[in-house]
Order: C-alpha cells, then structure tokens, then sequence
C-alpha cells in the first residue's frame, strides 16, 4: 500500500486528484486512497460501500447481439457500393473519365453506406480534409468500416493503399481495384516498394493518398506501431501528411464483427504537417512525434 501510495503522487500528483475504477471490492484500500473512487460494474458487496460511501457508481452493458433491422441495414450499406459504381459510370462515360466515374462512386458510398447503417461522424478540424491537397491522409486502422468512412470523409481524388488480401474479397476487391487500389504484398518488401510507384506517381499528378501506417487493423483502441511507407511517400512527392485520428470505430463494427452497428464516430483531422524539411536522417524522429499525436488524441 505504501509503494502504490508513493507510485500515484509521483506519476500523477496527489492521490486526493487521482480516480481509480475497478469492479471488486478486493481493490477497496486503493478506493479509499485516491479522492475520485469510481467503482464500475461493482460487485453486490462494492455497490452497498459505493452507497454508504457517496463514490459515483458506473454501469456498463454490452449491446447484445445484432437485430434482424441491423443485419438487413448493415448488409445494404456493405452491398450499396455496387449502385454507388452504378451512379458514377454515369458521368463517367458521358464524360469519358475514369476518374470522374470514382469520385462520384466514393462520395455515393460513403453517403449511401452511413446512412444506410445509421452511422454518424462527428469530425473536428474537418477543413484540414481540403485545405492542402494533394496530400498523404494517414489514419489508425481499428475497423473494417474504415474504409466506408474515409469515403465519406475524403469524397474524391484519393488513391487507396491496401493489404494485398483485400483483393481476393469478391466485392470489394474488384471495386477497389478499379477505384485504383493499390495493393501491397507485406510479406515481400522488395514487391511491396515496386508496388507502391504508381501511388507516387498519382501523388505527384495531384491526386492524394490515403494509407493507414500500422499496416494492419487493431483489435483494441490500443495504436500499433507505424510502418515508414506513407512517410517516405510524403517524403519523396513533398506533400503533407495529414492525420486522421478515428477515435471509436470500433463501435460501429468491432474487428471481429460481421454487423455494421449504429453509432456515433468521433473523428479528429490534425492541420498538415508539412515534409520540406524532412530528411532521411530525421525521418524516424519525424514518424515517432505524428504517432504520439494520434496517441494524445486517442487518449484524450
């Protein structure tokens, strides 16, 4: 007890200022240090302490499984992207532009699908998505609805970097495909490099990229570690690198989940951070201070 007394008042300050939640009353000498108890989902015998005591009590439930409406709203906001590629080869062959015929397909989607699932985004620093393109959009990967949402956020002009695996998906891999995916082998470095050419190549032709750097989803909020890809591209094109911090998708769809859930998604877009200056030499000083910024975001 005297060591996790003296622990708190070094990392955090005076115990008086600091909360603890637990679920058990085994942890009652560490409620009845610090000054802000909060026993969550509390044992019968917690919960009478927590009474007698005034400590605020909160509960928890999970969502239970998903409803029949759920499930058909869901499929149709996953199946929706096959009219949104409907709508836009409308102007795209009148127009003769291929590019025309994606941004129109990624806007219908992204506007389709959310509505379609009743997800919602709430977004802060939303004219940081418009202000400098082209530019590198990096954003943590914790769901599969992810790439809905970045649709609905980014609407055209993007060019998508993605696991190799997604192009055996039967509908999102053709979609994705011809919406100019590029998909990269993780496994092979070399290949995955060559791969990656022709996203620079639309970086420089003024078209932007959108790529998440951990390289794979997370099962938990926890951030994994960035890969240099998006930065070296940055890097080399002289664009920015604009942070896009999902701060709960997993809400919407957990990385496990096959229902898309109605939820309320709290996003987060940083100012670009310009990469003139950048140089091999400071690149991984450079990765470590953007990933801390999704780390204070995500924590905050």
């Amino acid at each position: 007890m005297h060591a996790a007394r003296g622990g708190e008042r070094a990392a955090h300050g005076p115990p008086r200022l600091s909360y603890f939640y637990t679920d058990s009353d085994e942890d009652l000498p560490l409620l009845e240090i610090v000054g802000r108890a909060r026993p969550t989902n509390p044992s019968r015998r917690l919960a009478a302490i927590a009474r007698r005591r005034g400590w605020p009590v909160h509960r928890f439930t999970g969502r239970g499984r998903p409803s029949l409406g759920e499930i058909v709203r869901s499929s149709l906001a996953i199946a929706s992207i096959i009219p949104a590629f409907g709508i836009g080869a409308i102007p795209g062959l009148l127009n003769r532009s291929r590019r025309d015929m994606v941004n129109l397909a990624i806007t219908a989607w992204g506007e389709l699908g959310t509505a379609l699932a009743g997800v919602r985004l709430e977004v802060r620093g939303e004219e940081h998505l418009w202000s400098h393109r082209p530019a590198v959009f990096i954003f943590n990967h914790q769901s599969a609805v992810d790439a809905l949402l970045i649709c609905k956020l980014l609407r055209r002009d993007i060019v998508a970097v993605a696991k190799q695996e997604v192009r055996r998906n039967l509908l999102f891999g053709p979609t994705f495909a011809f919406a100019g995916t590029v998909f990269i082998d993780r496994s092979d470095r070399q290949r995955a490099i060559e791969a990656l050419r022709p996203a620079i190549t639309a970086l420089r032709q003024g078209t932007s990229l959108v790529i998440a750097p951990e390289g794979t989803r997370s099962a938990t909020h926890r951030l994994g570690p960035f890969k240099k890809g998006a930065f070296h591209m940055a890097m080399g094109a002289r664009v920015p690198i604009v942070p896009i911090v999902f701060r709960n998708s997993l809400d919407a769809l957990p990385k496990h989940g096959l229902v898309i859930r109605p939820a309320t998604v709290e996003v987060v877009v940083h100012p670009p951070i310009p990469t003139d200056d950048w140089t091999p030499d400071t690149l991984e000083q450079r990765i470590a201070e953007v990933r801390a910024l999704f780390v204070d975001t995500l924590g905050a």
